[in-house]
């Protein structure tokens, strides 16, 4: 008996799916292919989901192909009218603000921004053949890297013919080997100019440490010339065998760390290799002296003027917020408590209109002068140590409920919550309502009217019960500094891991006519100092530690304090 026919197409058209699509063109058409549901995955056999694998890889480099041509050619728009004369130190060039800003829209670290930008300028340029593999599909990302990081440097006929080399078997060659056969074409063809990229790159040697997810440590000499690299590995290598040979069970891996860490700790290589051998045979420990197999931590670096953070003491002061923003101070009894109907304030239509209609507002406030009064570095130094101040845990924000109607009393994590979450509808209502070409400006004003409309309620919650806000003088108390180091762990850049303590403590509105004060206060690394201090970035901290960032695309980022 046969077969309906139409159960005979639909088996047929199953087993022909992925037939003849090993080479698909990456791209919209594709896309549909690979969008079917996980369960399809199921029926499909075991060479047909190898297919579907390639395919989706093929798809992924099309994706990334473009995403590389963006940021190309965001970079070329950025530099376009930079100044060509000297570069002012004091802030970033246009391609560095492209490297951060590409950072925060993508959520990458900013060497991982950097080495983005750099990729995508070398495939817009010299390396146009790669770039147009990769958005076909024939090499992949790391590929395309390879290339790139072979010819960077190299004159620009010998790059060609490194590159034209490299296409050739390009899709058949993994990432190791392909980087080998161009090293050794790179090094036929221009030995010189070989020769003195590695001597550039000696010249940027360096100790580079970081956590990793497992809550150990990675240390790593980088850039070392390579002969004292390999004589360095082969010696510890060595005196590693011979413990090893003396009965040390554990790998030899963990020997050969074991002997490094004790080197670097100054112990000499007979007693480093006497210790392990003495030493408990612990498979987990570390085998530094003193500590019986466990590993022993190094301080943390210590914070100039650092001390306890000890639980902060309720300020005294009632404010009352109105609905256009007016303050009223009441005799200092109380923790202060901070209502406001945020609905004219943040999220009035009629406001929006006038705005988009009628074009910038003044300000008001110390506020007023952000944008005119930028230094030129706010670079911050330790003070000696001084009393903490007297703060509350309860200088929350005004709290935010519904549109003409009273808040809640919201304090700590939920008020500064609530806060920026209203400050970010009324950023995406000012989106929606303005010409994509107009969008930086607008978010700029925005931010700085919503900045100068919580100026005195803020100014009020941060002085608290003293009989002034702030203190005189540019530089903060190490009081002060340990309050705001532990609002913010790190720099408040929002891709940006350095540690507070390593950062500038930089006054958000200059100083003078900015204060010091905890609400005038963020860390800031240097490096982002310096991309603050750039006229197309704007950063705005719109109460103590809620901060807004406004890139020259006009895109924001809210960065909340860490710790109330």
């Amino acid at each position: 008996m046969s077969m309906p026919a139409p159960v005979v197409a639909a088996a047929t058209s199953r087993q022909r799916e992925w037939e003849n699509r090993e080479w698909f063109p990456p791209g919209p058409q594709l896309a549909i292919c690979l969008s079917g549901g996980k369960n399809r995955l199921a029926d499909l056999t075991d060479d047909e989901l190898l297919q579907v694998a390639a395919a989706a890889r093929r798809q992924t480099s099309w994706a990334q192909a473009r995403e590389l041509a963006a940021i190309a050619e965001l970079t070329r728009r950025r530099t376009t009218d930079e100044d060509s004369g000297d570069p002012d130190y004091r802030i970033l060039s246009a391609r560095e603000s492209v490297t951060e800003e590409v950072a925060a829209a993508l959520t990458v670290t900013g060497n991982t921004a950097a080495t983005l930008v750099h990729l995508a300028e070398q495939l817009t340029g010299p390396l146009a053949r790669t770039a147009d593999a990769l958005e076909a599909g024939h090499i992949d990302m790391g590929k395309a890297r390879v290339i790139c990081d072979v010819t960077d440097r190299l004159p620009e006929e010998t790059a060609g013919r490194i590159e034209r080399a490299a296409l050739e078997k390009a899709s058949r060659q993994t990432t190791g080997q392909l980087r080998r056969r161009l090293k050794r074409i790179a090094q036929r063809l221009a030995p010189e100019a070989i020769e003195e990229r590695r001597r550039e790159a000696v010249r940027q040697r360096r100790l580079e440490l970081w956590d990793t997810p497992s809550g150990t440590s990675d240390l790593a000499l980088c850039d070392l010339a390579a002969e004292d690299a390999h004589a360095i590995y082969n010696k510890i290598t060595a005196a590693a065998h011979g413990v090893k040979a003396d009965g040390d069970p554990r790998l030899l891996s963990a020997i050969r760390a074991d002997l490094a860490t004790r080197l670097l700790h100054g112990i000499e290589l007979p007693d480093a290799v006497r210790s392990l051998l003495a030493r408990t045979q612990d498979d987990t420990g570390s085998g530094l002296p003193g500590a019986d197999g466990g590993q022993t931590e190094a301080p943390p670096a210590p914070s100039l003027g650092a001390g306890p953070v000890g639980p902060a003491k309720p300020a005294s002061g009632n404010v009352a917020v109105s609905l256009d923003g007016a303050v009223g101070g009441g005799a200092p009894s109380a923790p202060a408590v901070l209502s406001l109907r945020t609905g004219n304030v943040l999220e009035h239509d009629g406001e929006s209109k006038a705005h988009r209609n009628s074009g910038p507002q003044p300000a008001t406030g110390p506020a007023s002068s952000h944008r005119d009064a930028r230094s030129a570095g706010d670079e911050e130094a330790r003070s000696a140590d001084a009393p903490r101040a007297d703060r509350t845990a309860d200088d929350a924000p005004p709290s935010l409920g519904p549109r003409n109607e009273p808040g809640g009393d919201l304090s700590g994590d939920a008020g500064i919550a609530a806060l920026a979450d209203a400050v970010d509808r009324r950023l995406n209502h000012v989106r929606g309502r303005v010409h994509p070409r107009e969008l930086p400006q607008a978010v700029r004003e925005t931010a700085q009217r919503i900045h100068s409309q919580f100026a005195d309620a803020r100014d009020a919650a941060c002085q608290g019960g003293d009989k002034v806000h702030g203190r005189p003088g540019y530089r903060p108390s190490a009081a002060m500094r340990r309050e705001v180091e532990a609002r913010h762990t790190t720099c408040v850049f929002p891709t940006c891991n350095q540690p507070s303590h390593r950062c500038d403590l930089d006054h958000t509105i200059p100083w003078r006519p900015g204060i010091t004060c905890r609400c005038n206060l963020a860390p800031l690394c240097r490096r982002h100092h310096r991309l603050k201090q750039r006229p197309d970035w704007r950063l705005f901290q719109i109460w103590a530690g809620l901060l807004v960032w406004v890139t020259p695309s006009g895109a924001w980022y809210i960065v909340r304090p860490d710790r109330q």
